[in-house]
């Protein structure tokens, strides 16, 4: 009798693994990235916020400043071509917390924003799969949520053309220190 109980058990073991990878390759067939075909790419925004001192020096004066919160937005540009995913990263300069400008990426992104070119790379497997479970992790926001601000200090969205998603990260989530691009 034990050994059908155990039997029982490996075999509802085994189609809930079933299961539960079926709905992970639904979820990742959902992606932006997984739907990326030749020459398309998608646009990934990370905001979030990091206490720093802060040291300027405009050639004759260096001034320093105590500890504040403050807001890094990269945006990650990843395109396919030749059948591989390659990713260029770029970063806004520093805006004091809390950032409001950070929800407006979900209708335009614009010059004042200031992105710099930083560095570019062909992503591996893992790295792609990595991007598309960000965009399944993440938490979707509501209108509360849009701004950068004490209770939503990560932030993503997504942007494939005039389809987007905003998500919340969890805190120590850093996509261009997962990916090696700093």
């Amino acid at each position: 009798m034990t050994r059908k109980y155990f039997c029982l058990f490996i075999l509802l073991y085994c189609a809930a693994l079933l299961n539960a990878q079926g709905n992970l390759n639904e979820k990742l067939s959902k992606t932006y990235i997984y739907n990326l075909k030749e020459n398309d790419s998608v646009t990934y925004y990370q905001c979030r916020v990091v206490k720093a001192a802060l040291s300027i020096n405009d050639g004759t004066t260096t001034v320093n400043t105590k500890e504040q919160a403050l807001t890094i937005t990269e945006k990650f540009v990843i395109k396919k071509l030749n059948g591989k995913l390659s990713v260029k990263n770029y970063v806004s300069s520093l805006t004091i917390f809390p950032n409001r400008k950070f929800s407006g990426l979900k209708l335009r992104e614009k010059p004042y924003w200031n992105f710099l070119f930083k560095s570019e790379k062909v992503l591996d497997d893992n790295e792609s799969s990595y991007l598309q479970g960000l965009q399944i992790i993440g938490k979707e926001t509501t209108e509360y949520d849009f701004a950068i601000t004490k209770y939503t200090t990560n932030q993503l969205i997504i942007k494939k053309k005039k389809d987007f998603e905003q998500l919340l990260l969890k805190e120590d989530v850093v996509i261009s220190k997962s990916l090696k691009l700093q």
